[in-house]
């Protein structure tokens, strides 16, 4: 049984089409699913939850980063394993890692149950798939859900007034302190929408990448297509520390990203938990 959760309204209309296709692949192939529809936020964990309770042994989630951090969250890995149809406007984890957009050869790749076990990041009681962070990334998301701007319109308005963030940071047994633009704990190697936030990152190494862009000497305007492009590792405004757990404090704002999802909060405290992701291969 194949247990399918779908946002219809990811990527302004793709979840539905994506839906549509990957009904009919399984129809031609003679195979037995259940469709449940996600109807608000918080819907796609509980609903997730619900089927693992029952006995689900596959659960395929069919939407975006949002969707897929929903989903991910009310998994029971000891039961089943998590299929990916990527329908977002972003798909920032699924190109990482390399799934198909073409919701057929997806769904086929799902059916053919090629087992893989990625990692995720534990942060406090949630787990994060992608990437979080806190500053200017948050910052740049909250104005792109109140306005409807892309990302990168948005990361261009926050930009004509920001300030840098005071961040406390430990990883590796050392305790830092920055004045940053962002500071970002990531699995996979990009976000919002394409930004090639952590080039070195793999999804199955075991490690999470703690990534700080400092604030650097001149206006943070002038090195964003630098980070955008991933060109910025090795300057001197950016920290990159490999590692298996980190904290980031925010002391200048109170609110924190995870896979694009906004919380209320200062702190991250990541832990890599390693093949803890059961899926399959793209």
């Amino acid at each position: 049984m194949y247990n399918i959760v779908a946002n219809v309204l990811s990527g302004k209309g793709a979840g539905k089409k994506c839906l549509e296709e990957v009904r009919s692949y399984l129809n031609e192939k003679g195979l037995e699913f259940q469709i449940d529809i996600i109807d608000g936020r918080g819907a796609g964990k509980r609903i997730t939850q619900r089927l693992c309770e029952k006995g689900a042994s596959v659960v395929v989630a069919i939407g975006g980063d949002g969707t897929f951090h929903e989903v991910l969250n009310g998994m029971d890995f000891s039961k089943a394993r998590l299929g990916f149809v990527p329908a977002g406007r972003g798909n920032d984890f699924a190109r990482g890692a390399g799934f198909s957009f073409d919701p057929k050869e997806a769904i086929d790749a799902i059916v053919r149950a090629k087992e893989s076990n990625l990692d995720y990041i534990q942060v406090g009681k949630r787990r994060c798939l992608n990437a979080c962070g806190t500053g200017l990334d948050v910052e740049v998301l909250r104005l792109t859900d109140q306005k409807n701007y892309t990302y990168v319109g948005s990361l261009s308005k926050t930009l004509m007034h920001f300030k840098p963030y005071k961040v406390r940071v430990e990883a590796c047994g050392k305790k830092t302190e920055y004045e940053c633009v962002t500071a970002i704990l990531c699995n996979g190697t990009q976000y919002g929408g394409g930004m090639k936030v952590c080039p070195p990152a793999k999804i199955d190494d075991g490690l999470l990448d703690l990534m700080i862009l400092e604030k650097p000497k001149v206006p943070a305007l002038f090195v964003m297509p630098s980070f955008v492009r991933g060109k910025h590792i090795g300057k001197y405004y950016c920290t990159h520390v490999p590692c298996e757990t980190a904290t980031i404090i925010n002391e200048s704002f109170p609110y924190i990203q995870i896979d694009g999802e906004i919380y209320e909060g200062n702190k991250l405290e990541g832990r890599i938990v390693r093949g803890g992701l059961k899926t399959f291969l793209p």
